[in-house]
């Protein structure tokens, strides 16, 4: 079911923790709110559960306004059928998995017949069906949260919100379940919103992915898109792109010098913006042995030394200092004979089609001067 948020804004006191939001997520869609902690998006996701009483705005499930703010309306949570999967398991461990599964059947007045019978459905689909009689104290924390999935899927919500449910289990874990949730959704055609911190968590789960930034939504975009395209150096930062530099002075056909050292840096994006950054993930970098005579002319190639490297299994992470001395990393792919040692002068290379040119914000103020 459609949801709608129409210049939603929500404060706390002088604090406003949502900023005149602007977001429609698609009947069966999955969009991630990520962002930083504090940055509003675990408020935004309560003010659709009724959590929360926004302090401007309008929500819309479906045709229904669940809250409106100059028409004084606002629908309880628990006539909102919206399902919510916190943080916490919240999993009653007095009660069995079958009566965790079974409560909000029960609070819906489900004839009794029928409630066994969707309930076990229910953990069938998380794979739980086995371990319906089992005490849900003697569950792992995967399966915890799988029977808090199950319960919140039982009531078949109109909306699913989940809160960061997969950040308290170990990694492995935390990747398995990812791609159970992601086939859930898609097999349920379930339209839901997914609260994380994690760029990886995003880019598997949704649709599309909205940024929050201290109470805005500052991109909205498929997750190949944000991937390649963020639409600024401080996005850029959050999403793992370890290479940012300023630029201190752009001189025409793509040359950028950085602000700070004595080196610059060829892009073939050619946008000109504010105050603006170049970018080129880790693993864009190519680390080479240095030559005994480095190639003169090269666009983008510097020598340096390897200052770290850390051994991830099929790539190694390597932390560079530049002979200019800026810090730069690259993530490279493990093969025998390839891996370079602490110490060791390397030449790294970026492809000119690989560095993007951003705007330090969202929204540029000024716009740089070309160098003569």
């Amino acid at each position: 079911m459609k949801v709608s948020l129409s210049k939603l804004n929500l404060t706390y006191g002088d604090f406003t923790a949502v900023k005149s939001l602007d977001l429609t997520i698609d009947d069966g869609e999955s969009v991630v709110l990520l962002g930083q902690s504090g940055c509003g998006k675990t408020s935004t996701m309560r003010c659709i559960a009724g959590l929360e009483q926004p302090t401007g705005g309008s929500i819309a499930i479906g045709e229904t306004t669940v809250f409106d703010y100059n028409s004084n309306t606002n629908v309880p949570s628990f006539k909102r059928n919206v399902g919510m999967v916190f943080q916490s398991y919240a999993v009653w461990p007095h009660k069995t998995v079958l009566e965790n599964v079974s409560f909000p059947l029960q609070l819906k007045k489900v004839p009794k017949k029928d409630i066994r019978r969707r309930a076990l459905a229910t953990l069938e689909m998380v794979g739980l069906a086995h371990l319906a009689d089992r005490g849900a104290s003697q569950l792992s924390g995967g399966q915890m949260q799988r029977v808090a999935l199950a319960r919140s899927m039982a009531m078949e919500p109109s909306v699913l919100l989940l809160d960061e449910p997969l950040s308290n289990l170990d990694a492995r874990l935390r990747d398995d379940l990812r791609v159970e949730l992601r086939r859930i959704q898609l097999e349920r055609g379930l339209t839901s919103m997914y609260v994380t911190h994690d760029q990886q968590e995003a880019l598997a789960l949704a649709d599309r992915i909205a940024i929050m930034q201290s109470g805005y939504i500052t991109q909205l975009a498929a997750p190949a898109e944000l991937y390649r395209r963020p639409n600024s150096a401080s996005i850029a930062r959050f999403l793992g792109v370890a290479n940012v530099f300023s630029v201190g002075a752009i001189h025409g056909n793509g040359h950028y010098e950085l602000s700070g050292y004595p080196m610059s840096v060829v892009a073939e994006d050619q946008r000109v913006h504010g105050e603006a950054s170049v970018c080129f993930r880790p693993e864009d970098v190519l680390v080479e042995s240095a030559p005994a005579l480095p190639e003169a002319g090269a666009p983008n190639s510097w020598s340096g030394t390897v200052t770290v490297a850390v051994f991830q299994g099929a790539t190694v992470r390597y932390q560079i200092e530049l002979d200019g001395g800026a810090r730069i990393e690259a993530t490279c792919t493990e093969t025998p004979g390839s891996a370079r040692a602490a110490g060791e002068p390397v030449t790294v290379r970026v492809r000119p089609e690989r560095v993007l040119v951003l705007p330090d914000d969202t929204v540029p103020t000024e716009t740089l001067e070309v160098a003569a």
